[in-house]
């Protein structure tokens, strides 16, 4: 249980609404401004995880399909809420997210979410021809995907290879397999054959770039000490550092707007 807890976010702010991030609370509205106009209907969360989208999704009256790769960890989720439908959303699940999707029907979905999953994708493109052929002919689809530009994704792209090169072992489905500009990203988008409606980056630059430079190294050496018997909680360390940063960090995100193609996240709306 504890394992398929890992990235509990069932307390967290739906990211439909915002998300808590680098000692910040991140709120925007590019999703809850389009949501506004539909009344129910269906809506599909395409990489579930911790199933926060879906639970937000059916308070607001949406009849919801989950997918995502493990029985379990969804089992796990799903017990957490307390849903409007006592049922639950409608499950489905397989080792692999593109034959997850590959279950879900065609052309019925007046919403789709898919937030923090393409970047897991060898072919995002492909994915994301899929998620259209789902789309209601009115249907929007809400997408977030990291930009590639960023420390984060430095690092991790540098840690993926040093995993590869050693056999260190890799839960299925965490690394980012694609990193991208935001212009990259729209390239894909656009291949695919949808239309974006809208784009917006949130997740200031230095907010974004203070807490990688805070838990990147905590992290490696936690890693490394742990193996020499020394217990460090990295995590929680990195926690209470850039906590203390965090406003500082904001205050120079406010003030410089001429840095928004920097930032950490790409948010999404797309239609048909």
């Amino acid at each position: 249980m504890d394992q398929a807890l890992t990235f509990d976010r069932t307390a967290d702010v739906s990211k439909l609404n915002g998300c808590n991030t680098r000692g910040l609370e991140y709120r925007w509205d590019i999703f809850n401004r389009h949501l506004s106009g539909i009344s129910g209907g269906t809506a599909l969360d395409f990489g579930a995880g911790s199933l926060r989208e879906s639970f937000d999704l059916a308070s607001r009256g949406f009849a919801v399909t989950s997918v995502d790769i493990d029985a379990t960890t969804l089992a796990a989720y799903k017990a957490k809420y307390c849903w409007p439908d006592e049922n639950g959303p409608s499950i489905i699940v397989d080792a692999d997210m593109v034959s997850a999707l590959a279950k879900v029907d065609a052309g019925k979905f007046k919403i789709i979410t898919c937030f923090d999953v393409l970047e897991h994708l060898s072919d995002p493109t492909s994915t994301l021809k899929s998620l259209s052929e789902r789309l209601a002919d009115d249907g929007l689809l809400f997408v977030s995907v990291p930009n590639g530009r960023t420390l984060f994704e430095l690092a991790w792209s540098i840690d993926l290879k040093i995993a590869r090169a050693t056999g260190r072992h890799i839960r299925p489905g965490e690394p980012h397999l694609q990193r991208h500009s935001p212009a990259r990203w729209r390239e894909i988008i656009e291949r695919a054959g949808l239309s974006i409606i809208e784009h917006d980056m949130q997740i200031g630059f230095f907010a974004n770039n203070a807490a990688a430079l805070v838990q990147v190294p905590l992290s490696l050496s936690g890693r490394f000490l742990r193996k020499a018997g020394v217990k460090l909680d990295a995590g929680t360390a990195s926690e209470r550092i850039i906590a203390r940063i965090a406003p500082t960090m904001s205050a120079l995100d406010r003030r410089t707007s001429f840095l928004r193609n920097l930032y950490g996240w790409n948010l999404f709306v797309l239609a048909r």
